[in-house]
């Protein structure tokens, strides 16, 4: 799967799909430092995703300090060829960010993947250990 260098950031789409409605959301960094996966919620209210009673409340701390976000279980999600069924992400606000949310490695080491930054590409591992 091809990344973009936008910003000196590496950026990817990801297809989510959440109780039959799917959307495919650009501007995606790939986070390496990040555990998790974080999608802004802006950008998936369409899909009927929001924050409800019962909600997993999920802290973070990184560079910009301590953030707060709220844990879905989607359907799938889908990332190049590779898809992963019935996932939690985590969704809060980036609205300052200029991006739509951050790939971690939550999806990263799920799929296996190289990061080729020679020829800026997300690969999947083929090979086994």
């Amino acid at each position: 799967m091809k990344l973009e260098l936008v910003n000196r950031l590496l950026e990817v789409e990801m297809t989510i799909s959440y109780r039959g409605k799917t959307k495919v959301i650009d501007k995606l960094v790939i986070d390496t430092g990040a555990a998790h996966t974080l999608i802004s919620s802006d950008i998936v209210e369409e899909l009927g995703i929001y924050f409800e009673n019962g909600d997993p409340l999920v802290s973070a701390y990184g560079i910009g300090g301590e953030e707060y976000s709220f844990r879905k279980l989607v359907n799938f999600i889908k990332l190049g060829s590779h898809e992963i069924s019935d996932i939690k992400l985590d969704f809060g606000n980036l609205d300052d960010w200029g991006i739509n949310g951050l790939i971690g490695l939550d999806i990263l080491m799920n799929g296996k993947f190289i990061i080729d930054l020679e020829k800026f590409e997300l690969v999947k591992n083929t090979n086994s250990v």
